[in-house]
């Protein structure tokens, strides 16, 4: 009696355990995905800059190219006030 008591015990933490385990996993797996679509995004926006200073005309731009850094980005990808 007394071994069928801390079996179950021992199956209910292996449970709890476990179930935290899969918590953890899938929000680390979530944080993964969030910080790949970051780095996606920062890539087309990189992208479609370096397109438009290649195809802008230059009488548009007054003979200036665009010199536009990225240091006004933050770490969330946003842009700074």
């Amino acid at each position: 009696m007394r071994e069928s008591v801390q079996k179950k015990r021992n199956s209910t933490s292996a449970a709890k355990q476990l179930a935290q385990m899969r918590e953890k996993l899938a929000s680390i797996s979530e944080r993964e995905r969030v910080l790949r679509e970051r780095s996606a995004a920062r890539e087309v926006y990189r992208y479609l800059l370096d397109s438009h200073r290649l195809t802008a005309p230059a009488t548009f731009l007054g003979g200036q190219v665009l010199n536009i850094s990225l240091s006004g980005v933050n770490e969330g990808g946003q842009l700074a006030s």
